[in-house]
């Protein structure tokens, strides 16, 4: 598995975990889940174009991810900054690649998805300033 295709498994499961908590948000929360689903739609989109380009095969979105029950908009938030993190650690790990046009992909989507972080992690009124965004602890 090479790290483009971590990144589209990534990016696959938020868009499911976005499907799934965002009918639980109200409001602003909601609004910009909203917004964040699109952007996560539109990174597959963009990869899958890069899958196409170089004549290589994505895997397909699985039927289903494993997520923990969503019984409140609580919940859905702290899903959604986990969801997040996990996405941004994911395009973080490709920058490492030798391959020069799936490192150049994942540093793009790598910035993306920090800047997506970001905006999630000031939605819930946290900090947003983090020097390495998806760096494991």
């Amino acid at each position: 598995m090479t790290a483009v295709d971590t990144g589209l498994a990534a990016e696959y499961a938020a868009i499911y975990a976005y499907s799934a908590a965002a009918v639980h948000l109200d409001g602003d929360p909601r609004w910009i889940a909203e917004e964040l689903e699109a952007e996560h739609r539109s990174r597959r989109d963009a990869l899958l174009d890069f899958y196409d380009e170089h004549q290589l095969e994505a895997a397909p979105s699985l039927a289903g991810y494993d997520i923990e029950p969503i019984s409140d908009a609580a919940a859905a938030q702290e899903l959604l900054l986990a969801v997040e993190t996990d996405v941004t650690t994911a395009w973080r790990a490709g920058v490492a690649s030798s391959e020069p046009n799936e490192r150049e992909i994942c540093l793009r989507m790598y910035g993306e998805s920090a800047v997506t972080l970001a905006r999630w992690r000031l939605a819930l009124g946290r900090p947003a300033a983090d020097p390495w965004p998806g760096r494991p602890e």
